[in-house]
């Protein structure tokens, strides 16, 4: 069996009397697709007071700021629905 591979590898580049080092970063390798894809990025001015209730949340849920959102967004639209 062989060895494990490297997840980056280290190279010093000369460059006129100066080394440089370059670390190169292994790709991720392309997972399964995703069956509703967020291409879409939106911006919101928000208070310091909304901002502490949204880390709040997430902290409490163990969410990012975004599901924290989308969830948000879905209670709003479903009483809408009503």
């Amino acid at each position: 069996m062989p060895p494990p591979v490297p997840k980056y590898y280290i190279a010093q580049i000369w460059d006129k009397g100066k080394s440089q080092e370059v670390i190169q970063v292994e790709k991720k390798k392309m997972g399964r697709p995703t069956d509703n894809p967020k291409t879409v990025v939106k911006r919101a001015r928000m208070s310091e007071e909304d901002i502490e209730k949204l880390k709040y949340c997430c902290k409490i849920l163990l969410l990012s700021e975004s599901d924290v959102l989308r969830m948000g967004i879905d209670e709003v639209y479903q009483k809408i629905k009503k």
